[in-house]
Order: C-alpha cells, then sequence, then structure tokens
C-alpha cells in the first residue's frame, strides 16, 4: 500500500517570522519549547523573543551537528514534565532531527531511541513546528531523523514526525554563497532520486520534476542574495523534501553518504558529486530513463547524455565540484580508500529505493570513474 505523507499546514511568505506567535495561538500552541542552535538564535533573538512574547516559552540552543542519542536523551530529562504543546524547531537538519528526537522522548521518557521504526505507532502528545533557515535538507517535512550513535551515524523514521506545521520565511535564510549552493544542490539530488527511486509515485514525481525545474533556473541568482531567488529556492527544498520523505533516495545519496562521511566533505557537495554517474547507472532501467527524459524536456535538452553535460554546466555555474579531484584530494589517497567507501556504501539503506540493483563491484566502477 502506498502512502504519501505531508505536514498539516505549510505557511509560506518572506518575514512571516514576526507573525509566529499568532499562528502559534491560532493552532492552541499556548506553551512551547523554542530549539535552535546559538549561531541562529543569536542572529535573530530579538525577531524571535517579539514574535513569542505572549506565549509561555522557553529556549533551548545547545544543539549540534549529528546530534548524539545519549545528549537527547540527557536533554530530555531536563524538559519532562514541563507539559509543552509545542516543540518550535528553528535551524538546519540537526535542529529539526534533535527537536523531532526530543519529542519522542518527552511523549514516552522510556522509548530507546535507537529502536523508532516507521510500523509503529509514536503516541506523540507535543506538536512540532518546524522553521528551517537553510533550503535544502527537507527535515522539516520529511518522516526521518539523523543522528549520532558512539561515532556512527543512524538514521530513523517514523511518519508521526513529520512536523505538523511547517513555516517557511526566506529572510532567514544564509547570505553565504558556498551554503546556498550546498544546500541548493542537497535539494537539487533529493528531487532526481525521488524519481527515480523504486518508491516512487505520481505525487512525488509532479514536486520533484518542478523542484529540478525551479532550482535549475534559480539557484545562480539565489547565490547573488536575489530575494525572489532565494523565495523560490526555499520553496523548491521543500517539495523535494516531501517528494523524497515519500519515495526515498538512491545511490547518490549512498554513495554521497559513504565519501562524505570518509573525506568530511560537505553532505550537499558529496552526494552532487555522485549524482550524474548514479543517473547514468539507473539508465539502465527502462522506466528509469523515460523519466530522466522526461526531465530533459524540462531542461530543454533532447538525451540523457546532453543532461549530464546540462547538469556539469549548471554544477560549474554555481561552484559544485563535478569530479573528487576538484577538492583537491590526491588520487593515491582516494584509491586507498575505495574499498572502504564500497563497504560504507552497500551498508547505507538508501541503496535499497535504487532502481538498479548495485553490487560491490558495481559501486567500486562508481567511484573509480568518478575521480
Amino acid at each position: 500500500m502506498s502512502l504519501f505523507q505531508l505536514p498539516r499546514k505549510v505557511f509560506f511568505q518572506r518575514d512571516i517570522i514576526e507573525s509566529l506567535g499568532e499562528i502559534l495561538r491560532k493552532e492552541g500552541i499556548g506553551k512551547v519549547l523554542f530549539v535552535s542552535d546559538e549561531n541562529i538564535y543569536s542572529l535573530w533573538q530579538k525577531r524571535i523573543n517579539t514574535a513569542l512574547s505572549n506565549l509561555h516559552f522557553d529556549v533551548f540552543t545547545k544543539v549540534f551537528p549529528e546530534p548524539e542519542v545519549q545528549y537527547v536523551e540527557e536533554v530530555s530529562s531536563r524538559f519532562i514534565g514541563k507539559k509543552y504543546d509545542g516543540i518550535v524547531a528553528m535551524g538546519g537538519g540537526s535542529v529539526i532531527d534533535f527537536s523531532k528526537s526530543l519529542a519522542v522522548k518527552l511523549s514516552n521518557p522510556e522509548k530507546n531511541l535507537r529502536e523508532v521504526n516507521p510500523f509503529e505507532d509514536l503516541d506523540l502528545n507535543i506538536r512540532l513546528i518546524a522553521i528551517p533557515t537553510t533550503s535544502g535538507t527537507g527535515s522539516d517535512v520529511s518522516f526521518g531523523i539523523v543522528l549520532s550513535d558512539n561515532g556512527a551515524k543512524l538514521a530513523l523514521g517514523n511518519y508521526d514526525l513529520v512536523p505538523e506545521i511547517d513555516i517557511l520565511d526566506p529572510s532567514l535564510t544564509p547570505v553565504d554563497p558556498k551554503i546556498i549552493v550546498a544546500t541548493g544542490i542537497d535539494a537539487f539530488v533529493h528531487s532526481f532520486e525521488a524519481i527515480a527511486s523504486n518508491a516512487s509515485t505520481v505525487f512525488t514525481d509532479a514536486l520533484a520534476e518542478r523542484a529540478i525545474e525551479t532550482i535549475f533556473e534559480n539557484l545562480k541568482n539565489a547565490t547573488e542574495n536575489e530575494e525572489s531567488a532565494k523565495d523560490l529556492m526555499h520553496i523548491s527544498a521543500t517539495m523535494a523534501g516531501i517528494a523524497f520523505s515519500n519515495s526515498g533516495t538512491a545511490s547518490a545519496h549512498a554513495l554521497g553518504h559513504s565519501f562524505g562521511a570518509t573525506f568530511h566533505v560537505t553532505h550537499g557537495t558529496s552526494v552532487g558529486l555522485f549524482l550524474v554517474p548514479s543517473i547514468l547507472f539507473n539508465s539502465q532501467d527502462e522506466n528509469t530513463r523515460k523519466k530522466y527524459l522526461r526531465i530533459c524536456k524540462i531542461l530543454n535538452v533532447q538525451s540523457i547524455e546532453d543532461l549530464v553535460f546540462k547538469i556539469e554546466e549548471f554544477f560549474r555555474s554555481v561552484g559544485q565540484p563535478f569530479h573528487v579531484r576538484e577538492l583537491g584530494l590526491s588520487k593515491e589517497i582516494y584509491d586507498s580508500r575505495i574499498d572502504d567507501l564500497v563497504q560504507l556504501a552497500m551498508r547505507d539503506s538508501e541503496l535499497a529505493f535504487n532502481p538498479v540493483i548495485a553490487g560491490e563491484e558495481d559501486l567500486k566502477k562508481i567511484f573509480a570513474e568518478n575521480y
């Protein structure tokens, strides 16, 4: 049975953060835990405190990238019994994933986070409100959580963890072109992978196709901080997020996760490096090839080979590397780790959604040829 899940409400408007308190009151949310990281909160503290001034709220800002399971459990113990109506998560993927995990622990203090899975009812008694501050991760509309567990990456998911309310305010997004590119490429790859996934549907395809077109047309201008382009990028990231949350991603993410974890490269950059190799590999599947040809029409090219050149041109226009060597990584060091990269990628859960079964030799060939 197929399922298409999305937030109950999505609010979108530049500077809508000013109306946060009003939105929450209308939703019957009067007492909240506001969760962010120190950098985001310091940037927008005055706006946040003003917006929430007529509500009861506590603030927690000690959130770090890929938070540890044990840390979530320690923090949750401080807030059990506070009886919040909702958790407002404002930040990037780590802040939103941390907040989802916190909602699980505050609702079920005895719950082992490592056991969260898509096939159970989490019975949350606290509402999740997401305010993404980057245009890429899709955490604000996804059912997934990424945490660290004793140094290993732990990917969990449950549809109860799709935030009930998503608030999109492009005025909160970064001005640094490098961050805009990395998160924008992440959303671009999310869209291609949602289309390729063996769990894709007509709903996910429609959102992903429109996201690809919009990101292709607007990412360059967004890096120059053109407001209308950044607005469209923020919407596109959410469309891509809804798409891949319902379909899963595929080989570019399995390969990119492995590469990024091994060489400490930003997620968006890493998955971007393996988008084209994944397109070429997955094109051997007739149905996937037909889907890629639809994207060719959207981007005004005639063939998948032309699509590859179009993507390379697009990547170079925004400063996204196309090959591993462009990162300055030596071939000797890279080649010495290929077997490790393959093993990590083979264990990645996203590989299960790939439309073509990929074995160790397939992945080894992709890694080797992408230097």
